[in-house]
Protein backbone atom coordinates (compact mmCIF):
# COMPACT_ATOMS: atom_id res chain seq x y z
CA UNK A 1 0.00 0.00 0.00
CA UNK A 2 1.31 3.46 -0.48
CA UNK A 3 1.33 6.12 1.82
CA UNK A 4 -1.00 8.78 1.74
CA UNK A 5 -0.09 12.48 2.07
CA UNK A 6 -2.84 13.66 4.38
CA UNK A 7 -3.63 17.41 4.10
CA UNK A 8 -2.32 19.66 6.78
CA UNK A 9 -5.18 20.30 10.23
CA UNK A 10 -6.05 23.74 10.87
CA UNK A 11 -5.57 25.06 14.37
CA UNK A 12 -8.36 25.03 16.82
CA UNK A 13 -8.65 28.80 17.58
CA UNK A 14 -8.84 29.21 13.88
CA UNK A 15 -11.24 26.20 13.02
CA UNK A 16 -13.85 27.77 15.72
CA UNK A 17 -13.48 31.37 14.21
CA UNK A 18 -14.55 29.84 10.94
CA UNK A 19 -17.55 27.68 12.23
CA UNK A 20 -19.05 30.82 14.20
CA UNK A 21 -20.99 32.96 11.69
CA UNK A 22 -22.39 29.82 10.02
CA UNK A 23 -24.27 28.58 13.08
CA UNK A 24 -25.47 31.74 13.73
CA UNK A 25 -26.87 32.11 10.73
CA UNK A 26 -28.36 28.85 11.09
CA UNK A 27 -29.90 29.42 14.55
CA UNK A 28 -31.33 32.96 13.77
CA UNK A 29 -33.16 31.14 10.69
CA UNK A 30 -34.51 28.46 12.65
CA UNK A 31 -35.65 31.22 15.36
CA UNK A 32 -37.43 33.10 12.42
CA UNK A 33 -38.93 30.25 11.16
CA UNK A 34 -39.81 29.23 14.74
CA UNK A 35 -41.18 32.84 14.94
CA UNK A 36 -43.10 32.82 11.35
CA UNK A 37 -44.38 29.31 12.70
CA UNK A 38 -45.19 30.66 15.67
CA UNK A 39 -47.06 33.39 14.52
CA UNK A 40 -49.33 31.55 11.63
CA UNK A 41 -50.40 28.99 14.46
CA UNK A 42 -51.08 32.31 16.65
CA UNK A 43 -52.77 33.14 13.36
CA UNK A 44 -54.53 29.79 12.71
CA UNK A 45 -55.32 29.60 16.26
CA UNK A 46 -56.68 32.86 16.44
CA UNK A 47 -58.96 32.24 13.11
CA UNK A 48 -59.81 29.20 14.72
CA UNK A 49 -61.18 30.57 17.63
CA UNK A 50 -62.83 33.17 16.12
CA UNK A 51 -64.80 30.32 14.05
CA UNK A 52 -65.52 28.44 17.21
CA UNK A 53 -66.27 31.55 19.14
CA UNK A 54 -69.03 32.15 16.31
CA UNK A 55 -70.38 28.92 15.90
CA UNK A 56 -70.14 28.99 19.98
CA UNK A 57 -72.77 32.13 19.91
CA UNK A 58 -74.79 30.59 16.77
CA UNK A 59 -75.33 27.59 19.20
CA UNK A 60 -75.88 29.14 22.18
CA UNK A 61 -78.36 31.34 19.99
CA UNK A 62 -80.07 28.41 18.80
CA UNK A 63 -80.11 26.93 22.50
CA UNK A 64 -81.59 30.28 23.53
CA UNK A 65 -84.21 29.99 21.16
CA UNK A 66 -84.42 26.32 21.66
CA UNK A 67 -85.26 27.02 25.48
CA UNK A 68 -87.32 29.70 24.56
CA UNK A 69 -89.73 27.23 22.23
CA UNK A 70 -89.18 24.65 25.38
CA UNK A 71 -90.08 27.38 27.91
CA UNK A 72 -92.93 27.97 25.67
CA UNK A 73 -93.48 24.25 24.60
CA UNK A 74 -93.16 23.26 28.88
CA UNK A 75 -95.86 26.19 28.92
CA UNK A 76 -98.19 24.97 26.76
CA UNK A 77 -97.72 21.59 28.16
CA UNK A 78 -98.41 22.79 32.00
CA UNK A 79 -101.78 24.58 30.52
CA UNK A 80 -102.56 21.30 28.71
CA UNK A 81 -102.08 19.11 31.42
CA UNK A 82 -103.83 21.52 33.99
CA UNK A 83 -107.00 21.21 31.31
CA UNK A 84 -106.10 17.18 31.98
CA UNK A 85 -106.44 17.22 35.34
CA UNK A 86 -109.68 19.55 35.03
CA UNK A 87 -110.72 16.84 32.93
CA UNK A 88 -109.86 14.04 34.97
CA UNK A 89 -111.30 15.54 37.91
CA UNK A 90 -114.62 15.73 36.13
CA UNK A 91 -114.15 12.33 34.61
CA UNK A 92 -113.38 10.94 38.43
CA UNK A 93 -116.31 12.40 39.45
CA UNK A 94 -118.11 11.27 36.86
CA UNK A 95 -116.56 7.78 37.13
CA UNK A 96 -117.37 7.58 41.04
CA UNK A 97 -121.51 8.62 39.80
CA UNK A 98 -121.40 6.34 37.26
CA UNK A 99 -119.94 3.95 40.26
CA UNK A 100 -122.34 4.70 42.28
CA UNK A 101 -125.63 4.63 40.35
CA UNK A 102 -123.68 1.54 39.28
CA UNK A 103 -123.80 -0.15 42.52
CA UNK A 104 -127.38 1.05 43.29
CA UNK A 105 -128.45 -0.34 40.20
CA UNK A 106 -126.78 -3.64 40.77
CA UNK A 107 -128.35 -3.43 44.52
CA UNK A 108 -131.67 -2.88 42.67
CA UNK A 109 -131.30 -6.05 40.28
CA UNK A 110 -130.43 -8.31 43.59
CA UNK A 111 -133.44 -7.25 45.15
CA UNK A 112 -135.32 -7.97 42.22
CA UNK A 113 -133.92 -11.37 41.64
CA UNK A 114 -134.53 -11.99 44.97
CA UNK A 115 -138.23 -10.91 44.95
CA UNK A 116 -138.65 -12.59 41.69
CA UNK A 117 -137.21 -16.10 43.29
CA UNK A 118 -139.36 -15.24 46.73
CA UNK A 119 -142.06 -14.66 44.37
CA UNK A 120 -141.51 -18.18 41.99
CA UNK A 121 -141.44 -20.11 45.21
CA UNK A 122 -144.43 -18.67 47.03
CA UNK A 123 -146.26 -19.76 44.06
CA UNK A 124 -144.80 -23.21 43.73
CA UNK A 125 -145.16 -23.21 47.17
CA UNK A 126 -148.96 -22.60 47.19
CA UNK A 127 -149.16 -24.90 44.03
CA UNK A 128 -147.78 -28.48 46.39
CA UNK A 129 -149.91 -26.86 49.09
CA UNK A 130 -153.34 -27.33 47.18
CA UNK A 131 -151.52 -30.40 45.78
CA UNK A 132 -151.53 -31.48 49.58
CA UNK A 133 -154.51 -30.97 50.02
CA UNK A 134 -156.68 -32.19 46.95
CA UNK A 135 -154.07 -35.46 47.93
CA UNK A 136 -154.99 -35.70 51.89
CA UNK A 137 -158.70 -34.09 52.03
CA UNK A 138 -160.26 -34.73 48.54
CA UNK A 139 -158.29 -38.07 46.92
CA UNK A 140 -158.81 -35.66 43.78
CA UNK A 141 -155.39 -36.92 41.86
CA UNK A 142 -156.00 -35.19 38.94
CA UNK A 143 -156.43 -31.68 40.83
CA UNK A 144 -152.91 -32.71 42.50
CA UNK A 145 -151.47 -33.72 38.98
CA UNK A 146 -152.58 -30.14 37.09
CA UNK A 147 -151.12 -28.65 40.95
CA UNK A 148 -147.86 -30.26 40.74
CA UNK A 149 -147.51 -29.73 36.56
CA UNK A 150 -147.75 -26.10 37.50
CA UNK A 151 -145.28 -26.34 39.93
CA UNK A 152 -142.93 -28.25 37.83
CA UNK A 153 -143.27 -25.83 34.54
CA UNK A 154 -142.68 -23.32 36.83
CA UNK A 155 -139.45 -24.23 38.21
CA UNK A 156 -138.12 -24.92 34.44
CA UNK A 157 -138.89 -21.37 34.03
CA UNK A 158 -136.28 -20.74 37.02
CA UNK A 159 -133.75 -22.91 35.40
CA UNK A 160 -131.20 -22.31 38.27
CA UNK A 161 -129.19 -24.99 39.59
CA UNK A 162 -130.38 -25.06 43.62
CA UNK A 163 -133.88 -25.44 42.24
CA UNK A 164 -132.75 -29.03 40.39
CA UNK A 165 -133.40 -31.07 43.56
CA UNK A 166 -136.97 -29.97 44.11
CA UNK A 167 -137.81 -30.18 40.54
CA UNK A 168 -136.15 -34.05 40.62
CA UNK A 169 -138.62 -34.93 43.40
CA UNK A 170 -141.81 -32.78 41.96
CA UNK A 171 -141.04 -34.62 38.77
CA UNK A 172 -141.11 -38.26 40.79
CA UNK A 173 -144.42 -37.19 42.40
CA UNK A 174 -146.13 -36.62 39.34
CA UNK A 175 -144.77 -40.01 37.94
CA UNK A 176 -146.26 -41.36 40.97
CA UNK A 177 -149.08 -40.26 41.12
CA UNK A 178 -149.69 -40.94 37.49
CA UNK A 179 -148.98 -44.51 38.17
CA UNK A 180 -151.97 -45.20 41.02
CA UNK A 181 -154.81 -47.14 40.35
CA UNK A 182 -158.10 -46.21 42.00
CA UNK A 183 -161.81 -45.30 42.11
CA UNK A 184 -162.91 -41.68 40.96
CA UNK A 185 -163.34 -40.93 44.31
CA UNK A 186 -164.32 -37.12 43.30
CA UNK A 187 -167.73 -38.74 42.01
CA UNK A 188 -168.24 -41.29 44.28
CA UNK A 189 -167.97 -38.65 47.40
CA UNK A 190 -170.26 -36.19 45.08
CA UNK A 191 -173.09 -39.70 45.27
CA UNK A 192 -172.89 -39.77 49.18
CA UNK A 193 -173.44 -36.06 49.13
CA UNK A 194 -176.58 -36.52 47.26
CA UNK A 195 -177.48 -39.43 49.61
CA UNK A 196 -177.03 -37.10 52.71
CA UNK A 197 -179.01 -34.55 51.39
CA UNK A 198 -182.04 -37.12 50.37
CA UNK A 199 -182.04 -38.75 54.27
CA UNK A 200 -184.55 -36.02 55.28
CA UNK A 201 -187.31 -37.19 52.65
CA UNK A 202 -186.93 -40.98 53.05
CA UNK A 203 -189.85 -43.01 54.73
CA UNK A 204 -189.52 -44.47 57.47
CA UNK A 205 -191.06 -48.58 57.53
CA UNK A 206 -193.25 -47.67 60.52
CA UNK A 207 -195.13 -44.70 58.46
CA UNK A 208 -195.64 -46.54 55.44
CA UNK A 209 -199.58 -46.03 54.31
CA UNK A 210 -201.55 -49.19 53.45
CA UNK A 211 -203.27 -48.13 49.88
CA UNK A 212 -206.83 -49.33 50.01
CA UNK A 213 -207.49 -52.34 48.37
CA UNK A 214 -208.75 -51.69 44.61
CA UNK A 215 -212.59 -52.20 44.05
CA UNK A 216 -214.28 -55.00 41.92
CA UNK A 217 -215.36 -53.50 38.84
CA UNK A 218 -219.11 -54.37 38.79
CA UNK A 219 -220.72 -56.06 36.05
CA UNK A 220 -222.93 -54.66 33.66
CA UNK A 221 -226.56 -55.70 33.82
CA UNK A 222 -229.00 -56.13 30.85
CA UNK A 223 -231.71 -53.56 32.42
CA UNK A 224 -228.93 -50.99 32.39
CA UNK A 225 -227.65 -51.15 28.28
CA UNK A 226 -231.67 -51.77 27.73
CA UNK A 227 -231.98 -48.19 28.06
CA UNK A 228 -231.73 -44.74 29.84
CA UNK A 229 -234.92 -44.64 30.88
CA UNK A 230 -235.41 -47.67 32.84
CA UNK A 231 -232.30 -46.65 34.78
CA UNK A 232 -233.80 -43.30 36.09
CA UNK A 233 -236.61 -44.72 37.21
CA UNK A 234 -234.59 -47.51 38.95
CA UNK A 235 -232.39 -44.55 40.23
CA UNK A 236 -235.70 -42.74 41.75
CA UNK A 237 -237.26 -45.74 43.01
CA UNK A 238 -237.77 -46.05 46.76
CA UNK A 239 -234.69 -48.00 48.35
CA UNK A 240 -237.23 -51.14 49.03
CA UNK A 241 -236.75 -51.61 45.82
CA UNK A 242 -234.51 -55.22 45.29
CA UNK A 243 -231.94 -53.32 42.78
CA UNK A 244 -230.99 -50.66 44.94
CA UNK A 245 -230.95 -52.75 48.05
CA UNK A 246 -228.21 -54.96 46.38
CA UNK A 247 -226.03 -51.94 45.56
CA UNK A 248 -226.09 -50.60 49.36
CA UNK A 249 -225.22 -54.32 50.02
CA UNK A 250 -222.67 -54.30 47.78
CA UNK A 251 -221.48 -51.60 49.24
CA UNK A 252 -221.43 -52.04 52.71
CA UNK A 253 -218.88 -55.81 51.67
CA UNK A 254 -216.51 -53.17 49.91
CA UNK A 255 -215.97 -51.50 53.06
CA UNK A 256 -215.99 -54.47 55.53
CA UNK A 257 -213.10 -55.68 53.27
CA UNK A 258 -210.99 -52.74 53.40
CA UNK A 259 -210.99 -52.86 57.22
CA UNK A 260 -209.20 -56.15 57.35
CA UNK A 261 -206.10 -56.70 55.02
CA UNK A 262 -203.76 -59.79 54.93
CA UNK A 263 -200.34 -59.14 53.31
CA UNK A 264 -196.80 -61.01 52.93
CA UNK A 265 -194.08 -59.71 54.85
CA UNK A 266 -190.66 -61.03 53.33
CA UNK A 267 -188.89 -59.26 56.27
CA UNK A 268 -189.45 -58.83 60.06
CA UNK A 269 -192.17 -55.70 60.97
CA UNK A 270 -190.27 -52.52 60.95
CA UNK A 271 -189.61 -51.15 64.48
CA UNK A 272 -191.51 -48.61 65.46
CA UNK A 273 -189.94 -45.62 66.43
CA UNK A 274 -190.76 -42.50 68.26
CA UNK A 275 -190.67 -39.06 66.71
CA UNK A 276 -187.57 -38.09 68.39
CA UNK A 277 -185.40 -41.31 67.79
CA UNK A 278 -186.61 -41.16 64.33
CA UNK A 279 -184.64 -38.27 64.16
CA UNK A 280 -181.88 -39.30 65.53
CA UNK A 281 -182.06 -42.27 63.45
CA UNK A 282 -181.88 -39.94 60.27
CA UNK A 283 -179.12 -37.88 61.98
CA UNK A 284 -176.93 -41.09 62.54
CA UNK A 285 -177.75 -42.25 59.38
CA UNK A 286 -176.51 -38.52 57.99
CA UNK A 287 -173.63 -39.24 60.10
CA UNK A 288 -172.66 -42.90 59.12
CA UNK A 289 -172.38 -41.46 55.35
CA UNK A 290 -170.31 -38.58 56.21
CA UNK A 291 -168.04 -40.74 57.69
CA UNK A 292 -168.21 -42.82 54.94
CA UNK A 293 -167.07 -40.01 52.43
CA UNK A 294 -164.50 -38.83 54.78
CA UNK A 295 -162.68 -42.35 54.63
CA UNK A 296 -163.10 -42.38 51.06
CA UNK A 297 -161.24 -39.48 50.47
CA UNK A 298 -158.62 -40.60 53.17
CA UNK A 299 -158.04 -43.62 50.99
CA UNK A 300 -158.95 -45.63 54.49
CA UNK A 301 -160.68 -48.86 52.55
CA UNK A 302 -161.54 -50.75 55.93
CA UNK A 303 -163.10 -47.87 57.68
CA UNK A 304 -165.62 -47.28 54.33
CA UNK A 305 -166.54 -50.41 53.72
CA UNK A 306 -167.83 -50.73 57.67
CA UNK A 307 -169.57 -47.22 57.36
CA UNK A 308 -171.37 -48.47 54.11
CA UNK A 309 -172.37 -51.59 55.63
CA UNK A 310 -174.17 -50.28 58.32
CA UNK A 311 -175.64 -47.34 56.71
CA UNK A 312 -177.21 -49.90 53.97
CA UNK A 313 -178.19 -52.38 57.50
CA UNK A 314 -180.31 -49.08 58.90
CA UNK A 315 -181.50 -48.33 55.05
CA UNK A 316 -182.67 -51.89 54.88
CA UNK A 317 -184.39 -52.31 58.59
CA UNK A 318 -186.12 -48.73 59.35
CA UNK A 319 -186.53 -47.29 55.78
CA UNK A 320 -189.76 -48.56 53.21
CA UNK A 321 -188.45 -50.50 51.02
CA UNK A 322 -191.43 -50.78 49.03
CA UNK A 323 -190.84 -46.43 48.49
CA UNK A 324 -189.16 -45.95 45.21
CA UNK A 325 -187.04 -43.32 47.08
CA UNK A 326 -185.08 -45.49 49.71
CA UNK A 327 -185.05 -48.52 46.75
CA UNK A 328 -183.11 -46.19 44.85
CA UNK A 329 -181.29 -44.93 47.41
CA UNK A 330 -180.67 -48.98 48.46
CA UNK A 331 -179.19 -50.30 45.08
CA UNK A 332 -176.96 -46.82 44.63
CA UNK A 333 -175.35 -47.62 48.40
CA UNK A 334 -174.40 -51.41 47.11
CA UNK A 335 -172.93 -49.73 44.07
CA UNK A 336 -171.03 -47.36 46.01
CA UNK A 337 -170.11 -50.24 48.54
CA UNK A 338 -168.26 -51.80 45.27
CA UNK A 339 -165.44 -48.75 45.66
CA UNK A 340 -162.50 -49.93 47.15
CA UNK A 341 -160.49 -46.31 48.07
CA UNK A 342 -157.50 -48.47 49.73
CA UNK A 343 -154.65 -46.60 47.58
CA UNK A 344 -152.76 -44.83 49.85
CA UNK A 345 -152.22 -41.43 48.32
CA UNK A 346 -148.32 -40.25 48.62
CA UNK A 347 -147.93 -37.19 51.27
CA UNK A 348 -145.27 -35.31 49.34
CA UNK A 349 -143.23 -35.45 52.44
CA UNK A 350 -139.87 -35.07 50.94
CA UNK A 351 -140.83 -31.91 47.94
CA UNK A 352 -142.21 -30.01 50.83
CA UNK A 353 -139.08 -30.52 52.96
CA UNK A 354 -136.89 -29.61 49.78
CA UNK A 355 -139.38 -26.14 49.63
CA UNK A 356 -138.50 -25.45 53.45
CA UNK A 357 -134.81 -26.08 52.70
CA UNK A 358 -135.08 -23.38 49.71
CA UNK A 359 -137.29 -20.96 51.60
CA UNK A 360 -134.80 -20.46 54.64
CA UNK A 361 -131.63 -20.32 52.01
CA UNK A 362 -133.55 -17.89 50.25
CA UNK A 363 -134.15 -15.55 53.22
CA UNK A 364 -130.51 -15.58 54.40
Amino acid sequence: MENQVLPPQPSAPEAKHRSGPRWNRIYTSAAVAALALLGWLAYDTRHDLASVQAELQQRVAEGDKSAQEARTLARQGLEQLETAQGRITTLEARLHESETQYASVEALRAEFARMRDERALDEIALAIEIAVQQLQFAGNVPAALNALKAADTRLALLDQSRYLPLRKLVTRDIETLKTLPGADTASVALQLETIIARVDSLPLGFERQVPPPPKAAKAPTKKAAASSSSAAAEASAPLSSPNALMSLLGDLWQDFRGLIRIERLDRPDPALLAPSQAAYLRENLRLRLLSARVALLQREGKLFAEDMQQASLWLKRYFDLEAPAVAGTAEELARIAQARPGVQLPALEDTQAALRALKSGSKR
